[in-house]
């Protein structure tokens, strides 16, 4: 998976993401998920970072399959025949209905993680420069924007020592801290912009490139798997 062109990736994740969106089948939904599953674990992506994405997709897919299969009835008349405004459907039509929007939101966070476990953040904006011809400025605007974020964490947490260190209590919603290191970043921004263009950067000339991609064969027989499956639905 990390051989795959970034651009081609990205336009096939959406375009499948797009697609399952109107998936009503509970197979292929599940489908999606085992593919994506896999890919992660031969490129040895599996690690506890997918935690972080798989519990809240876990909650919110919970929170949706319990909100389809428990049917509200229609007011007095569900209370005066249950006492509970809260009737469970056991109908096989509203539990595959359950199911599958259940698993669509899991489909979405493993196509998420397919595409932000095995691509380079680097390697993306070059592609995105040279397949889809994407603005040079934008492109290493974006490209300092995202090396700066550690040294703006590093920064807040150093502003808040110093300040704890001087005897100042700093709440969780203090914004002093956050001002002073906003105000870093925007020195370290400017700092940036003048050695760009002290080292000659234009963004109409024309630009070699330290890493070249180009998009192969196989990028595009990934790309008709992912999108096939995703439509297998219609067909079947």
């Amino acid at each position: 998976m990390r051989q795959i062109n970034p651009s081609v990736k990205v336009i096939t994740i959406l375009l499948s993401a797009l697609i399952i969106s109107f998936s009503p089948s509970v197979f292929w939904n599940a489908a999606i998920i085992a593919i994506c599953f896999a890919s992660l674990l031969v490129s040895g992506c599996i690690s506890r970072k997918m935690l972080s994405v798989l519990l809240p997709a876990t909650l919110a897919s919970l929170s949706i399959f319990m909100a389809l299969l428990l049917r509200g009835g229609s007011g007095e008349e569900a209370f005066e025949s249950s006492g509970n405004f809260l009737v469970v459907s056991s109908s096989a039509s509203n539990l595959n209905d359950a199911l599958a929007v259940a698993l669509r939101i899991y489909a979405y966070a493993f196509l998420g993680m397919l595409f932000s476990f095995t691509t380079d953040s680097q390697a993306f904006v070059y592609s995105l420069m040279q397949q889809c011809h994407l603005n040079a400025k934008f492109a290493y605007g974006v490209l300092a924007a995202w090396n700066l974020l550690p040294m703006l964490r590093r920064e807040y947490s150093q502003i808040k020592l110093a300040l704890a260190v001087r005897g100042l209590k700093i709440r969780p919603w203090s914004m002093k801290p956050l001002f002073t290191a906003l105000v870093n970043a925007m020195h370290w921004a400017e700092n940036v912009a003048m050695a760009m263009e002290s080292k000659g950067f234009d963004e109409n000339a024309e630009r070699t490139y330290y890493l070249n991609l180009s998009v192969r064969c196989y990028d595009f027989l990934w790309a008709i798997f992912m999108i096939a499956v995703s439509m297998a639905w219609i067909w079947l």
